[in-house]
């Protein structure tokens, strides 16, 4: 976020300040404002508690005229002659009543209501002093309007927050008090007035049996849950208990024994003789000690809300005290926290501002071991640290440019040697290109000379073959030249057997005479051809004979001619195999020597690039004798401490003779 980079120390720590007040007074304002509520509520309670108090004393009086009325509506005159001053005392309750709402603030609804049940009584009592109502009628007017009242009551409790009381003792003690005693009281009381008619006329009709009996069900039911809100609210504030133990057990003692009078003289008395007055009498002191409870009730439950609004209210102020104090304390230690951290960080930016001028010289002094005087102890450590690099590295630089002085000089030296590798290079690469150009022209003449090789073994080839057709012949013309030997002789031997034949008939002719005669002479003739023909195959058998000598031994002439010519073609093959294996080296020696070439040629890039990167590495070195300087110059800049270490100088190894 920017703008928290272009914020001091301080502004932040104010910033911080303010949201932690801001977060400090937002709940303390709550919480006062809460404690402030629960005193208003508390001193609003209290404010209901004299309307209340009046209302109830308007209530009991109203019970106490409704049995009076009634018995006085009987013919009982001597509780009628005691009913004005109950009218008196009831009329000056509801002025208290009055006066009580006025100053407590009552709303307007409230007062409406209130003035409503004035009327009422207004007319209620005007229709028994008139004696114009009934006895039930009365008690019935009565009854509905202390209804009202008790209604009056309920909403007297929910206007100023009673009905909802935040402390469990005193909630359960305005249960007590201000809900469970006056219907209590009600019932006891409709009881004593339906009692003191049914004993004034001496008379107890079912009906009105199974009324009472209902009713003191009821009194039994409030009085039980009388006595166990009474016991909630001593259990949530034992003080409750020391003051109202002992009104309790008499309250709840004097309504055992109504009931008892009522159980007695009414519901199982054979004979009803109980005067009223007594009966009444014995109902009023129990709903007097009710009543009398009911204000001591009342007056511990006021004195109660007074204490804790008082307490709620010391309690806030402690609060607030506490937290003003603490507010004080914090503003205080944030203060000296600011200045704290601050100092440091001011004395941080001036020894870093002190460093980026160069200057190492700032004394530092370390304070505490927290973080801030970890960051001193890093700036310490960091200028020492700093000032001996710097001596390190100025001392470095120096060796440096010396270095690069001397590799510059050395890199010349490469870059002359290089160039001369490369002109001897790039005549070796000619004399290759020459050997490369006569291998592949004796490459060129051993192809000729193998394709004329190949040519001749070809022709020596087919002349073997003639030449074996020619011994093959030679051999048939033997084969047959001994085959006509053979048939001359079987032609010899047919004429000697001819010859013989003729001796033979030449013979047997002379025996036969003159019978004979034509056959001598024709043996004669037989025999003369037979002796021409024997001498003709001697002369073919001659000539046969020395035809197959010189067929055979032209055969024999054929065969060395046809084994010659073998020998031939076999080293006519052999020539044109070397031919071909000189011709494959002297193809193979090219590409050999085309690849040394090439190699050559590589060679004289490399060395060509070898030379350039020489010459750039000459450069750079000059290059970094400058750079050295200029790191020497500016490390001048700096000022190292006095207690800085100066390491010893570097020993730079001497460049190496290329």
């Amino acid at each position: 976020m920017p703008l928290l980079h272009r914020l001091n120390l301080s502004h932040k720590f104010i910033i911080l300040g303010v949201l932690a007040l801001v977060m400090l007074v937002v709940p303390a304002s709550l919480y006062f404002n809460r404690a402030l509520a629960d005193v208003r509520a508390a001193q609003r309670e209290a404010h209901g508690a004299p309307p209340l108090v009046a209302l109830n004393k308007v209530i009991q009086l109203s019970q106490t005229h409704r049995g009076m009325s009634a018995a006085m509506l009987n013919g009982n005159q001597a509780l009628g002659a005691r009913r004005p001053a109950v009218r008196d005392a009831a009329v000056q309750a509801m002025a208290s009543v009055d006066a009580a709402l006025q100053s407590a603030g009552a709303s307007s609804k409230l007062l409406g209501d209130w003035n409503e049940a004035k009327q009422r009584w207004t007319t209620v009592e005007q229709g028994v002093s008139s004696q114009q109502l009934k006895a039930a009628e009365s008690t019935r007017l009565h009854t509905e309007l202390i209804t009202r009242e008790l209604q009056l009551s309920d909403e007297l409790m929910a206007e100023f927050g009673l009905s909802l009381d935040a402390g469990p003792d005193t909630y359960f003690l305005i249960q007590a008090a201000l809900v469970n005693t006056p219907w209590l009281a009600e019932n006891l009381g409709i009881m004593r007035a339906m009692g003191s008619g049914f004993l004034t006329q001496g008379n107890l009709p079912p009906e009105g049996k199974a009324t009472l009996q209902g009713l003191k069900k009821r009194v039994l039911e409030e009085e039980t849950e009388l006595f166990r809100n009474l016991q909630r609210a001593t259990n949530a504030n034992p003080a409750f208990k020391d003051a109202l133990s002992a009104k309790a057990e008499a309250g709840r003692a004097a309504v055992n024994k109504a009931l008892q009078l009522a159980e007695q003289e009414l519901f199982n008395a054979s004979e009803i003789k109980l005067p009223a007055a007594d009966y009444f009498d014995e109902f009023t002191r129990t709903i007097d000690s009710l009543f009398a409870l009911n204000e001591l009730a009342m007056q511990n439950m006021t004195e109660a809300l007074d204490a804790r609004a008082r307490a709620t209210q010391r309690t806030g102020w402690m609060v607030v005290s506490v937290l003003l104090l603490g507010l004080v304390a914090a503003i205080a230690l944030a203060l000296a926290f600011v200045h704290s951290i601050t100092g440091p960080v001011r004395e941080a930016v001036r020894i870093a501002q002190s460093v980026a001028t160069g200057d190492l010289r700032s004394e530092i002094q370390v304070q505490g071991s927290n973080e801030l005087g970890q960051l001193m102890q890093a700036l310490l450590t960091m200028r020492n640290h700093l000032s001996e690099v710097v001596t390190q590295v100025r001392e470095g630089a120096e060796g440096v440019a010396t270095a690069s002085a001397e590799i510059a000089q050395g890199n010349n030296d490469l870059s002359a040697r290089t160039e001369n590798q490369a002109s001897a290079l790039e005549q070796t690469a000619a004399s290759m290109e020459e050997l490369a150009s006569t291998v592949k022209q004796n490459f060129e003449s051993g192809q000729h000379a193998n394709g004329l090789a190949e040519e001749a073994s070809k022709v020596a080839a087919k002349g073997g073959d003639v030449v074996g057709r020619v011994v093959h012949t030679m051999e048939a013309i033997n084969v047959s030249s001994k085959k006509i030997a053979d048939i001359i002789g079987v032609i010899d031997g047919i004429a000697f057997q001819t010859n013989i034949l003729a001796l033979n008939a030449a013979v047997e002719a002379a025996r036969a005479g003159e019978q004979g005669r034509g056959f001598a002479v024709v043996a004669s003739e037989v025999r003369s051809l037979a002796g021409r023909s024997a001498e003709a195959a001697k002369e073919i058998k001659t000539l046969i004979s020395t035809s197959v000598n010189n067929v055979e031994e032209g055969c024999k002439l054929v065969e060395q001619a046809g084994s010659t010519m073998d020998e031939i073609v076999v080293h006519v093959r052999r020539v044109a195999d070397l031919m071909g294996e000189i011709t494959t080296a002297s193809r193979d020696q090219s590409a050999g020597i085309d690849q040394v070439n090439q190699a050559i040629g590589q060679m004289d890039s490399v060395t060509q690039q070898n030379a350039a990167l020489v010459e750039e590495a000459a450069a750079a070195a000059q290059s970094l004798e400058h750079q050295a300087s200029t790191l020497v110059q500016a490390v001048h800049v700096f000022k190292p401490h006095s207690g800085a270490s100066s390491p010893q100088q570097a020993r730079l190894p001497a460049p190496a003779q290329l």
